[in-house]
Order: C-alpha cells, then structure tokens, then sequence
C-alpha cells in the first residue's frame, strides 16, 4: 500500500476518469444542443449545418481541456493579469467592479456548467501537484497532463459513441 501513496498513478488515474466522464457528458449533451443551436441560428437566419455545429461543439470542448491545462503553466502571472491590472485607477477600479460582478452573476446563473469546469481545474491541479511532488520539469508536467486530459477526454468520448 506503500508504494500507492509514493507513486503518482492513483492522482493521474483520477485525473484521467474526471476527463474521461467529461467526455462522455459533451458526448451525451452533444446531439440536443447542435439540434437547439441550429434551430436558434435558424431563425436568425444563419444557414448553420449540423455537422459542421457538431464538430464545433467538440473541438470547443478540446480548447476548454487544452486551456484549462495550459492555465496551471504560469498561475501566478495569470492571477495577476486578471486581478491585479485593474485597480490602479478609480475608473478602471469601477470597471473591473463591474465586470466581476457580472462575472460572479452569470457563475451563478450558469452553476451547473461552472461547477464542471471548476472539477476539471481542480483534477488538473491535483495532477500538476503530483508530478511536480515527484520532481518532474515544468515542461513535463504541462506535456504528459495535456496528453493524460485529452485522452481522458478523447476516450469519453469514444466510450459514448462507441455505445451508440
């Protein structure tokens, strides 16, 4: 049991089933929302066709995964880019008021979406803790969780469609 607790494979596998299980959720959420989202673009006017949605809808997912794992590279700068640049003068303090406050409404509006994600950030960073603890170069940290986040991913989504 030892040897458990010094390897981080139990941290990598949850890793890889959190974007496993998010896989299958874009797989299984795919198909009712490229159909709203044409018929939306429909009476718009927009001639949107369903593959081309659909396709749209999963490489969006992939960035959401690339971008979430490319965020834990640099979380100090990225921190101070968006928090810190906007109070060094009262307009810019009053906009910044403003747009975190809408940011928080549309958490609240949308807290089903934003918990997934915040699972996802938060599986990622337990990832990025536990290969940094066995001493492995950033570089190799960033390249073997984007290849265990998009694989997961990947193979949720297999899994979904596989089923079908």
């Amino acid at each position: 049991m030892a040897w458990l607790i010094n390897s981080p494979l139990l941290s990598l596998s949850i890793v890889f089933a959190t974007y496993c299980i998010f896989g299958w959720n874009v797989g299984n959420n795919a198909l009712s929302l490229t159909h709203s989202l044409v018929e939306q673009g429909k009476t718009w006017g927009w001639l949107l066709e369903y593959d081309t949605v659909f396709l749209g809808l999963h490489i969006l997912a992939g960035i959401l995964v690339l971008s979430i794992t490319a965020s834990l590279v640099a979380p100090v700068a990225l921190i101070t880019i968006v928090f810190g640049s906007g109070f060094k003068s009262d307009n810019r303090a009053m906009v910044s008021v403003l747009w975190w406050t809408f940011a928080v409404v549309l958490m609240v509006c949308w807290l089903g979406y934003f918990v997934r994600i915040l699972v996802l950030l938060c599986a990622a960073v337990l990832g990025k803790l536990e290969l940094q603890n066995q001493r492995y170069p950033q570089w190799q940290v960033l390249l073997m969780l984007m290849m265990i986040c998009l694989g997961g991913f990947g193979l949720g989504l297999f899994a979904f469609y596989i089923r079908i």
